[in-house]
């Protein structure tokens, strides 16, 4: 819980500031994807029918069409731009005590500094998610074709769903310092892959009940809206859900990484905190 903490003094202390880093990416990424999609693939896919990969790959994805492509390219861009400036911000007060001043010419000297670390950093999470999509809608479509009981082509499907998330939080978790790897110590891509695992293997349990328990309880809200189906309700439960992700996880990564790396946050003298 010691991350947790951490991590919800800071965001409350200055919540206006990280909301307004990240209100735009997760409004039209809010829009154009709900994080929901894979409860859909088991709530809505016709179990005991013939299904081709395709309605069943299609079933768990929101982009089906070409304006929520086009959205979520815009909500990647502007992710992009935001979190650089966010993650620039969050590090500067961690390390010395105090925000950057604000104005147009530092903020995107900030969106410089990190549009690498971030925009690789999330090509990652991407591709990690797209995977494990394709991996679930295989096992599905496989259950569906050997299985007749539309039961237990349900119950095994879901057991899919579950140990797909499960693999994603574990790969998540051990991925959570790339970015600070290259933002704080300026190492590349792929050496701050490589330090990332060992870092966050040492510390797995804390680090994975920081990742875990903020993200499945901010999760309740999405997954209630889509069970009462009303549009607007569910239109602002992902908005919200991926409002929370952003700024929780932006602060999360560098909370540990300062502990972990022992950097002395100078943030909290002020406070007469400590870690």
């Amino acid at each position: 819980m010691q991350y947790i903490n951490s991590s919800f003094k800071y965001i409350g202390r200055h919540f206006l500031r990280m909301v307004l880093y990240f209100i735009l990416p997760a409004l039209v990424l809010g829009v154009a994807n709900s994080p929901v999609s894979l409860i859909r693939l088991l709530t809505q896919t016709e179990y005991g029918d013939s299904l081709g990969f395709d309605e069943v790959f299609l079933g768990a994805s929101d982009l089906t069409d070409g304006w929520k492509i086009a959205l979520v390219a815009v909500g990647f861009v502007l992710y992009v731009v935001f979190a650089s400036a966010a993650v620039g911000s969050v590090q500067h007060k961690m390390r010395y005590g105090e925000f950057y001043p604000v104005s147009v010419r530092r903020f995107f000297r900030k969106v410089n500094a990190n549009a690498i670390p971030v925009t690789l950093g999330m090509i990652a999470l991407m591709l990690m998610v797209e995977l494990l999509g394709f991996f679930v809608s295989v096992f599905v479509f496989f259950w569906i074709e050997v299985i007749s009981d539309a039961a237990v082509q349900i119950a095994m499907s879901a057991i899919t769903v579950v140990i797909a998330v499960v693999c994603f939080l574990i790969c998540a978790t051990l991925f959570v310092f790339v970015i600070p790897n290259m933002t704080v110590k300026g190492y590349r891509f792929f050496t701050a892959i490589k330090r990332s695992v060992p870092m966050a293997a040492a510390h797995f349990g804390k680090l994975l009940a920081a990742v875990v328990l903020p993200t499945l309880g901010a999760y309740v809200l999405p997954c209630v809206a889509y069970g009462f189906d009303i549009p607007v309700f569910k239109q602002i439960a992902d908005i919200l859900f991926y409002l929370f992700a952003f700024i929780y996880f932006h602060v999360l990564v560098y909370v540990a990484f300062f502990d972990i790396e022992d950097i002395e946050r100078e943030d909290l003298k002020k406070y007469g905190e400590r870690l």
